[in-house]
C-alpha cells in the first residue's frame, strides 16, 4: 500500500477529529516502535518461558532438604498458573500488535492505549512473584545452611538489632527488584511507547 492509498484510508473516516499522517516518513517513524515492541515481546517470552522451566528443575542443580521439596513445587505450580494467566494476556496484545493497520487512526490510538495497560500488567506480573521468589530462597537458604540458619533465626528471635537488619535487608531486596524493574520496563518497552505517542500527537497536529 502506498503512501496516497493510507491518507485516501484515514480521509475516509468521518469524525471531526480525523488525523492524517503528512508523510511517509511519518509512517516509517511510527512502524518502527510497533516494530520493536513486537520483537522484544517475542524475545521476552522465550526467555521468560525458558527460565521458568529451568526452575521447575532447581531442586535437582540445587540441594533443597527433602521436606522443602513438596512446598517447592507447590509454590512452582502456582508461580506457573499465574505465568500462563499473564502470558495469555500478553498473547493477546502481540497478535493485535500483528495485525494492527496503520489504515484507521482509531487503530492506533487504541494500540497505543492497549500497550500502556499491558505494560501496567506486565509489572504486576513482576510484582506479584516476588514472594514466592523470596520463599524459594528461604527454603534453599535453610536446605543449604541448616546449622546457620538456625543459628541466625535464634539471633533474629532474641536480637532486635538483628531481626531489624534482616528485616531492612528484605525490604531493600525488594526495593531493588521494583526499581530493577521500572527501569527494565522503561528502556525495553517504555521508551517506544512514547515514540508511539509523539508520531500520533504530530499527526493530531497535522490534521
Amino acid at each position: 500500500m502506498n503512501f496516497d492509498d493510507i491518507k485516501s484510508a484515514w480521509n475516509s473516516d468521518n469524525d471531526d477529529g480525523v488525523i492524517v499522517p503528512s508523510s511517509v516518513d511519518q509512517l516509517k517513524t511510527l512502524q518502527l516502535p510497533i516494530e520493536k515492541l513486537r520483537t522484544n515481546m517475542k524475545l521476552e517470552f522465550y526467555v521468560q518461558l525458558f527460565s521458568l522451566v529451568l526452575i521447575g528443575f532447581l531442586p535437582r542443580y540445587t540441594y533443597f532438604s527433602p521436606v522443602f521439596i513438596i512446598p517447592f513445587y507447590a509454590v512452582y505450580i502456582v508461580s506457573m498458573a499465574i505465568s500462563v494467566y499473564y502470558f495469555s494476556k500478553f498473547y493477546l496484545f502481540y497478535n493485535n500488535i500483528s495485525s494492527v493497520t496503520l489504515r484507521s487512526k482509531d487503530n492506533l490510538y487504541a494500540l497505543y492505549y492497549e500497550a500502556r495497560l499491558n505494560i501496567e500488567m506486565y509489572k504486576s506480573y513482576a510484582y506479584t512473584l516476588i514472594p514466592f521468589a523470596l520463599i524459594v530462597l528461604v527454603m534453599h537458604m535453610a536446605s543449604r545452611q541448616d546449622e546457620k540458619f538456625k543459628l541466625i533465626f535464634q539471633a533474629t528471635r532474641d536480637n532486635q538489632v538483628m531481626a531489624i537488619a534482616i528485616s531492612a535487608a528484605f525490604i531493600i531486596g525488594i526495593v531493588s527488584i521494583m526499581v530493577i524493574t521500572e527501569y527494565w520496563v522503561k528502556t525495553y518497552y517504555g521508551k517506544y511507547l512514547k515514540q508511539i505517542k509523539k508520531v500520533l500527537d504530530e499527526f493530531s497536529e497535522n490534521a
